[in-house]
């Protein structure tokens, strides 16, 4: 099993379904529907997960460079919208 690296130190299970939903919720706070970015929130998930799955670790900053590169690429303004969520809940 894949452990995840918070910032603070601890380690938590490596979570898809976490990620997904942040980019889901992201996609809303900028004016987007599920159903526009669903799609795109599955093929960055399954990324990551790929990606996490071939390590014993991965911390939350290479998990969130994922994001953020995959979402400028495609849609910048839910790029922004998560870049924004993850700031205001990591304080």
């Amino acid at each position: 099993m894949t452990m995840v690296r918070k910032g603070n130190g601890e380690k938590e299970p490596f979570d898809d379904d976490k990620i997904k939903k942040s980019i889901m919720k992201a996609a809303v706070d900028a004016g987007y529907s599920t159903d526009d970015i669903e799609q795109e929130a599955n093929k960055i998930k399954n990324s990551i997960t790929e990606m996490a799955l071939q390590k014993k670790e991965i911390n939350t900053e290479a998990i969130k460079d994922h994001i953020l590169k995959e979402l400028y690429k495609t849609n910048p303004s839910i790029a922004q919208s998560w870049l924004k969520f993850d700031e205001k809940y990591k304080m």
